[in-house]
């Protein structure tokens, strides 16, 4: 009698149906959502690494968090963001990173310009002197500055031997205030020429040929077919290259680091530095952290405006 009941049970195999049911509906919902599936991973791995440390860094800001007393840190609301624009060397150093930017931007677009016309134009031996053009900005940003270090050297460096040769009094080139700026602007400018040459380029060439021909026939010269014809026609192009250079320079850390921790007397203390210190030197945290979520709306402001200027209709 037993076994078979125990037989009639197992023959039904009640469990199993539902089992199968259950798996079918998981499948067809992956089915359905498999786009919601796949990006499930990205999603985790950039709320690990944006998000999270986004709102620890916006806690930081409205926290008087210092470095050496991590476990004593009370809340203070905007008085960070409100004492930062009280600082005279917070304020400055707005204006000497748009000094830097502004500076080393300008004219890598002009010199890069140049450039980008000059390969645009079928030559013997041009790819040649397009890669060894472009060399600069393969190297690294703190090996550069190394280098530029032995050359801005006041003692011993090859720029004041040929300027003293030359019967002109040596320059104190990263130790004044007055050239420390400009010698990081030349620095830049040398390293990121390259790229801007490089992003203007692909412009050129993808322009279409139609519009230079109907110049030609209508009598343009060269000057005006480039002001009439290739500047609107590359204005898109002119717009990414230059808010991709300006992000980046507004960034820039690594060489101002390594050759002048912005000195001398906060001469190139750009707001990079300025957070740095803040942080590391001074060990004021919230402080150090308001200041970023400043930075980060200036860097943000900065591109809302250059995409505004994008915009607008570019006319001559």
């Amino acid at each position: 009698m037993v076994d078979q009941t125990y037989h009639g049970l197992a023959g039904r195999d009640d469990a199993r149906p539902v089992r199968t049911s259950a798996a079918k509906v998981v499948f067809e919902w992956l089915d359905r959502n498999i786009a919601i599936v796949f990006n499930i991973p990205t999603v985790a791995v950039l709320a690990g690494l944006v998000v999270l440390p986004a709102v620890m860094v916006l806690y930081t800001s409205v926290t008087d968090w210092q470095l050496y007393l991590a476990d004593q840190r009370q809340f203070v609301g905007f008085s960070n963001y409100v004492e930062a624009f009280r600082d005279e060397r917070w304020i400055a150093s707005i204006f000497q990173t748009l000094y830097f930017a502004g500076g080393s931007v300008v004219m890598q677009f002009v010199i890069g310009f140049a450039v980008a016309l000059l390969f645009n134009k079928s030559f013997k031996g041009s790819r040649i002197y397009r890669s060894l053009f472009m060399l600069p900005m393969l190297a690294m940003s703190t090996a550069i500055s190394l280098v530029w270090l032995i050359l801005y050297n006041s003692t011993f460096g090859p720029l004041n031997y040929w300027i003293v040769s030359l019967g002109l009094p040596a320059v104190e080139w990263l130790s004044d205030p007055a050239w420390a700026m400009p010698s990081l602007i030349v620095v830049q400018i040398w390293q990121w020429t390259p790229f801007m040459t490089l992003l203007l380029l692909a412009g050129l060439q993808s322009l279409p040929q139609e519009p230079f021909e109907a110049a030609r026939l209508d009598g343009a010269n060269a000057f005006q077919s480039f002001i009439h014809v290739t500047l609107p026609l590359m204005r898109g192009h002119i717009i990414v290259a230059l808010v991709l250079r300006s992000i980046i320079e507004i960034k820039e850390f690594d060489s101002i680091m390594t050759m002048t921790q912005g000195g001398p007397n906060f001469a190139t203390e750009t707001m990079n530095m300025n957070i740095y210190l803040t942080a590391f030197s001074y060990a004021q945290l919230g402080s150090a952290a308001a200041k970023g979520v400043i930075f980060f709306a200036f860097i943000l402001l900065i591109q809302l405006m250059l995409l505004k200027i994008r915009a607008r209709r570019w006319s001559y």
